[in-house]
């Protein structure tokens, strides 16, 4: 398909340069500029095949042993290493080649944090005027709980699930857009070097680990991404600083200036610095334990993905949980008279 597109655009090209001679364009400049035309179209019907190339692939090449392995085998039949994150042919491989970084692990959460915060917005509005400038944009704080914050009442009374879902949630867009912000950063940077998977592991159970920590010493309502985003430092941190040799040393040293910066919230009001620490201790103890890249053994593969996939049926749970018992906590909030409607 790229060759014939290419075939097509080279004889239009031809043409339209064979065109321009007969009227008589002549002279340095335009030589000049059918060389840079034909350069131009040359490389992007090179690209052209090069995407093609890669969707039509039926095979990748094992990151351990350097096999090629058929893209439809999930672990190396040579090595037993895993096959998770090697880029193979098809519709996913298209998506990818066409839209870098669009099918990351750290893409998708920053989609959902913010999806969850517009579907707040466009069900809720903002708080009001009353909010300040340093809450923009914030929901209210009945939005907050229907979409499931941190309520260590409903925690303990059997709403685990919020948990999970307060780390989707946020107070304004100042609050989004820094967290956001540390998660492309920090999340980027644990993908790469441990896989998309085991960062929604650390992400998930270093978020729980936070909201689980504030709900046990504080009753206050809280949301955010901010816990497990500390939790990805102390990852980062105790990894590089104890096992990860001299490049993790420097990266660790990195992110001890991302958390002495992030020392400075805890002058701040309105910061849940128990989740804060919760998730650091939580992000600091699977520093110490999780290998990097994917496994090498079969035994490792069925192990990560039975926690990963443990991971993702807890969080869209959550999130149906939120939703089934939306109803219910509205109209609790009603006959309260906690709501202006």
């Amino acid at each position: 398909m790229a060759q014939t597109l290419g075939r097509l655009l080279r004889a239009a090209l031809e043409a339209a340069l064979r065109l321009g001679d007969a009227l008589g364009m002549r002279g340095a400049r335009w030589e000049w500029k059918k060389q840079t035309w034909k350069q131009a179209l040359e490389t992007r019907v090179a690209g052209w095949e090069n995407l093609e190339r890669g969707v039509r692939a039926r095979t990748r090449m094992c990151r351990e042993c350097r096999t090629l392995v058929l893209r439809n085998e999930r672990t190396c039949p040579s090595c037993g290493a895993s096959m998770f994150g090697v880029p193979s042919g098809g519709f996913g491989r298209l998506v990818t080649l066409t839209f870098p970084g669009s099918m990351t692990v750290t893409t998708l959460l920053i989609t959902v944090n913010v999806g969850m915060s517009l579907l707040i917005l466009l069900v809720w509005g903002t708080g009001g005027p009353s909010a300040g400038p340093m809450r923009f944009l914030s929901p209210p704080g009945a939005a907050l709980y229907l979409f499931g914050d941190k309520s260590t009442h409903e925690i303990f009374h059997g709403e685990a699930w919020r948990l999970i879902t307060a780390n989707y949630l946020h107070g304004g867009l100042l609050h989004l857009l820094m967290n956001c912000y540390a998660l492309a950063t920090l999340g980027t940077l644990v993908e790469e070097s441990f896989g998309a998977r085991k960062l929604f592991l650390v992400y998930t159970v270093c978020g729980v680990c936070a909201f689980l920590t504030s709900a046990l010493f504080s009753p206050a309502p809280a949301v955010g991404a901010s816990g497990a985003l500390f939790g990805l430092m102390g990852f980062g941190i105790v990894y590089g600083k104890f096992r990860g040799g001299g490049a993790g040393r420097m990266v660790a040293e990195h992110l001890m200036r991302w958390l002495i910066y992030g020392a400075v919230m805890l002058f701040m009001p309105g910061i849940d610095n128990l989740a804060h620490f919760g998730g650091l201790i939580a992000g600091g103890l699977l520093g110490a334990v999780v290998p990097p890249g994917e496994p090498k053994s079969r035994a490792g593969e069925m192990t990560l993905r039975l926690l990963a996939g443990a991971a993702l049926l807890v969080t869209l749970g959550s999130f149906a949980a939120m939703a089934l018992t939306y109803g219910g906590h509205l109209e609790m909030l009603r006959q309260r008279g906690l709501l202006g409607g």
